[in-house]
């Protein structure tokens, strides 16, 4: 009875720690090697019309904020480029979501800001 029970608990502990192990750990890090190369250099500090020359016309664009999309569509990263009053890129994010039949993550892979 007690080796049963110990033998579901310990298979319950290897499956939790799978879990945690490949989404907590493996998936992230693959992620940041696997963004699109071009997002790996953003260029901050400079004007709007810069940024739209090295990365094209943007997906979707609000004011001070603008969005670029890359990957499938169950592994799709987006890239999301903010900029200061006298439009300039002054922060950026790069964020990896993840979608499978059994979770739904997302995970921030990049971001960085002017000081």
């Amino acid at each position: 009875m007690y080796k049963r029970l110990f033998a579901f608990f310990l298979l319950l502990l290897l499956v939790a720690g799978g879990y945690a192990f490949v989404f907590g750990w493996i998936i992230p890090k693959t992620a940041a090697f696997t963004q699109p190369g071009k997002w790996r250099l953003v260029p901050l500090r400079q004007p709007r019309e810069t940024v739209h020359g090295y990365f094209g016309e943007p997906l979707q664009a609000d004011g001070r904020r603008e969005e670029w999309t890359g990957g499938t569509s169950r592994r799709q990263y987006r890239l999301s480029i903010y900029y200061a009053a006298d439009t300039t890129a002054a922060a950026y994010s790069i964020h990896y979501f993840y979608k499978s039949w059994l979770v739904n993550r997302d995970y921030l892979v990049d971001s960085g800001a002017i000081r």
